[in-house]
């Protein structure tokens, strides 16, 4: 009977124990991913929960611009508007797709070729882009966000470098 309490009280303490270490542990980690937060955030000049929000992730991420040749002039503008969403400050996002080479310049060759009534305005967003310029990511979402007709999600700024980082590391594979 006495040695069925010690192991009781025993294995007790083990659970408690570990209980305890799992906790204090886990709390670090936290503390450690809330430090970082306030760095970046503090680097970039925001609050942290301004950071959080530029870079959080959002629904709606594709890897594909899903166009071809008898894309319309909408479907594009989507497409480039997503794209702007990795560069610009917004209080919401729907949707992004990556704003790397090949995205551009899959669109780009779409665009160039179509008779779309935009077509001289897009091409040059997209030669801008082509050439590493986002100096202006966030007039250009608010052209697309504008045609669009949204009411929500106007573009305030461009996100710094950590923040476009960021938002990618919590947005796409890669």
């Amino acid at each position: 009977m006495k040695r069925i309490f010690v192991l009781i009280a025993v294995s007790a303490a083990v659970l408690i124990l570990a209980g305890y270490g799992g906790f204090q542990y886990l709390s670090s980690k936290q503390e450690k991913v809330d430090l970082e937060v306030k760095e970046k955030a503090t680097a970039v000049g925001v609050t942290e929960e301004e950071f959080i929000e530029q870079t959080q992730k959002i629904e709606g991420i594709s890897y594909e611009v899903d166009l071809d040749r008898n894309s319309t002039q909408e479907e594009v503008i989507d497409v480039m508007h997503k794209m702007t969403h990795q560069k610009v400050r917004a209080e919401q996002k729907w949707g992004a797709i990556p704003m790397i080479p090949e995205t551009i310049n899959d669109v780009f060759e779409i665009v160039s070729t179509s008779n779309f009534d935009r077509k001289e305005s897009l091409l040059d967003i997209l030669d801008r882009w082509k050439n590493e310029d986002f100096s202006k990511a966030d007039e250009d979402h608010n052209y697309f966000w504008t045609y669009q007709g949204g009411t929500i999600g106007k573009a305030f700024g461009i996100m710094s470098q950590s923040e476009e980082a960021e938002f990618i590391k919590n947005n796409f594979k890669d």
